[in-house]
């Protein structure tokens, strides 16, 4: 007695340790290429583990082949299904036109071949062309095969084994149930078997509740709620969080439908009419939850061409659908739908019947081989890495086959490393910056010069590197950074001039081009005029200078000196030439602003003041030899050359006549001593060039005369 007790004790033990198998473990999210994976195993109760860390992934588009050894067992075939009974993978199809269902055997993997086949034949109550959707399924070790044609649910139970010979039940529908067409069984939270049906000719979708065991009869529940199908097909069941949703296709014009049953297939559903999603003649429908991730496949119902879509749904399940073509892999020939996926180990297959080919096509989500070791059976794997960028599926079963199994996958984004891209070496001009960047989006930047910004501005020649981060993964790039000879733009200092100083600007040699304040091109220019004055230069690696410079000119030095005059015998001539702060100096040396002459000939000063200085010459003639007429005279009153009249030996007859500029008489005399005082119409003559004529006759024994003419400058 005490021994059976301790037994029981320990067989209740073992229930409760395979009852607490919770599969799941914790990787990184993104990682770098060809960096190592470690995997935290956060699994418990669990006493085998299986991982794959490059498997199958739906994602990834599918290659596709035919099936051989099909033949002479095909007629029509429409639907297909596969179940894994053990070690031996089995596949079954409806077929409209040979009144059974075909079970082909392919051994110890769907990536096989038929090993055999066999034919199940159907009731005489079945009408022909009308198998459509069929399912497998075990429940409770039992195998059971489902099956609707036209108005009638047919169930096959294999017993044990799906090597059995099916025993048949079939279950009436509904009067609303014509033409069944699509089906799907799904086990509800692995307590309640629910089916979901289409009526293709009766526009509606039934559910069908088998309660907790698959050998119960149904009970079918319309579940269209009004919706408006258009020959509603194949449907596909998927679970995405907790909620359930079911996607139909409407072969009458292609649209899809989406029914939202919430948190169980036992509420009401919501449906949505997602439109055209693919085209005409769409049919086949196929909705995954692989890896945290739901993909879709659809299929048209045409024999070439584009046959097989990928469904997206950008902003989720519940958003709007469309598709994008992968044309026809796999040689698809009008499929009907598409098989539930299987996963034999890390692969991935579906199959899908050609109705006019009678074939079948198999699409396999195959194996990556980017993983340094492809799968591990230890609780802690042993780190790995991938060699491609890509979304990669880590894959852990536990306890595989046993009753408790477990499976569970996560997605592992790899990067390659950051691309940094610092442009190619270059050249720039003395004093300018380079500017380089690193690229957005980095967690961590790292320059040669220490700098960890985005951008660096650099200006001395050098290589120059920089290291970016992103997800752990370190991109590099290096520049090299020459500088190019300086030519100097250089002005001389700002000065200041002497009134009529020339000051020539030179900004420097080897400019290929240059403009100046004054819009010349020449390389130098001419400055006599105050101002400010800046050039710019281009020289012939196309670098720019500039230099300003300011120039000011001391006011003019105004000396005077009477051009011409006479000095007669016993007499003298006072040459002026003062200015207010200044020195002179004239020909002999003497440093006076007054000059007395008594004999003919050249006299000249120079005056200076504040580093300035000019210069005058006036020319003294004999009074006894010739009669001289000034070039100019300043009548101001100061009682120097206050008149313009003749100078030299007494005359006998004269006269004098002034003319303005424009031919007008302005003045005339007779009298020697008289001469011009400046003034015309009893006002002051402007000053300026007048012309003058005149005449005259010597007093010496000849009584010579002469006629002279000329210009005089009045000044005031």
């Amino acid at each position: 007695m005490r021994l059976n007790f301790w037994i029981i004790i320990l067989l209740f033990s073992c229930a409760a340790a395979h009852s607490q198998v919770i599969a799941d473990f914790k990787i990184p999210d993104t990682i770098c290429v060809n960096k190592d994976i470690y995997i935290t195993n956060l699994t418990t109760g669990g006493s085998t583990f299986y991982w794959s860390f490059c498997s199958g992934n739906t994602s990834v588009d599918p290659i596709g082949s035919v099936v051989l050894n099909t033949s002479g067992y095909l007629g029509g075939p429409a639907y297909i299904t596969v179940a894994q009974d053990g070690q031996n993978c089995y596949s079954f199809v409806s077929n409209h036109f040979n009144h059974a269902v075909t079970q082909f055997f392919h051994g110890n993997s769907f990536r096989n071949d038929p090993v055999s086949g066999k034919m199940i034949p159907l009731s005489s109550s079945v009408k022909t062309d009308s198998a459509q959707g069929i399912q497998v399924k075990n429940d409770n070790g039992n195998w059971y095969g489902f099956m609707v044609a036209d108005d009638v649910l047919l169930r096959m139970d294999f017993g044990n084994s799906l090597s059995n010979d099916p025993a048949f039940m079939f279950f009436g529908t509904s009067p609303l149930a014509s033409s069944l067409h699509g089906l799907i069984i799904m086990h509800e939270n692995n307590q309640r078997w629910i089916g979901i049906s289409s009526s293709s000719v009766g526009n509606k979708v039934f559910r069908l509740d088998f309660g907790g065991s698959l050998s119960s009869t149904p009970v079918i529940t319309d579940i269209t709620q009004g919706f408006s199908f258009s020959h509603p097909g194949p449907l596909s069941l998927v679970q995405e969080g907790t909620d359930y949703y079911c996607f139909v296709v409407n072969s009458a014009n292609s649209s899809l439908a989406r029914g939202n049953f919430g948190s169980s297939l036992l509420n009401t559903p919501v449906w949505t009419n997602l439109g055209k999603v693919c085209g005409s003649d769409a049919l086949g429908i196929m909705l995954i939850r692989d890896c945290e991730q739901t993909n879709g496949f659809m299929s048209r119902f045409v024999n070439a061409g584009n046959i097989l879509f990928r469904l997206l749904m950008p902003q989720g399940i519940t958003g709007p659908a469309s598709t994008v073509s992968m044309g026809n892999i796999g040689t698809l020939n009008k499929p009907q739908q598409f098989s539930e996926i299987t996963r034999v180990r890390d692969t991935v297959y579906t199959f899908l019947c050609n109705q006019t080919s009678t074939t079948i096509t198999r699409l396999s989500f195959v194996t990556c081989t980017n993983s340094s070791i492809p799968s591990s059976t230890l609780f802690t794997p042993p780190p790995f890495r991938y060699d491609t960028a890509g979304t990669y599926n880590v894959r852990l079963t536990v306890n595989e086959g046993n009753p408790d199994q477990q499976n569970i996958c996560k997605h592992i984004v790899v990067v390659d490393k950051p691309p940094v891209n610092l442009g190619p070496d270059r050249t720039i001009c003395q004093g300018q910056n380079g500017n380089l960047d690193a690229g957005p989006n980095c967690d961590t930047i790292i320059w040669s010069t220490g700098d960890t910004t985005r951008t660096i501005k650099v200006n001395q020649p050098g290589t120059y590197w920089v290291r970016v981060n992103k997800f752990g993964c370190w991109g590099s790039d290096t520049v090299n950074l020459n500088v190019y000879p300086y030519h100097p733009t250089k002005l001389k200092p700002d000065t200041t001039l002497c009134q009529g100083q020339i000051y020539i600007l030179n900004p420097g040699k080897n400019f290929k081009s240059l403009i100046w304040s004054t819009g010349d091109t020449s390389s130098t220019l001419k400055i006599i005029v105050g101002g400010q004055y800046w050039v710019h230069t281009l020289d012939s690696n196309n670098c720019t200078g500039a230099d300003t410079v300011k120039i000011k000119v001391k006011p003019a030095i105004n000396v005077n000196l009477v051009k011409d005059t006479m000095v007669c015998s016993k007499a003298s001539v006072i040459l002026h030439a003062t200015v207010p702060g200044a020195t002179y100096q004239w020909q002999d040396g003497s440093r006076d602003s007054l000059f007395t002459v008594t004999e003919p000939g050249v006299y000249w000063v120079r005056v200076s003041r504040d580093s300035c200085a000019v210069q005058d010459t006036s020319m003294v003639h004999d009074c006894s030899s010739e009669i001289f007429f000034p070039g100019a005279f300043t009548p101001n009153g100061d009682g120097l050359n206050d008149f313009f009249h003749p100078m030299g030996p007494t005359l006998a007859k004269f006269t004098l006549t002034i003319f303005d500029r424009w031919g007008q008489q302005v003045f005339t005399t007779n009298d020697q001593e008289r001469g011009w005082d400046g003034s015309c119409k009893g006002g002051l003559c402007p000053a300026g060039e007048y012309s003058y004529i005149a005449t005259y006759e010597l007093s010496d024994a000849a009584g010579s005369a002469g006629k002279a003419h000329g210009t005089v400058m009045l000044l005031r």
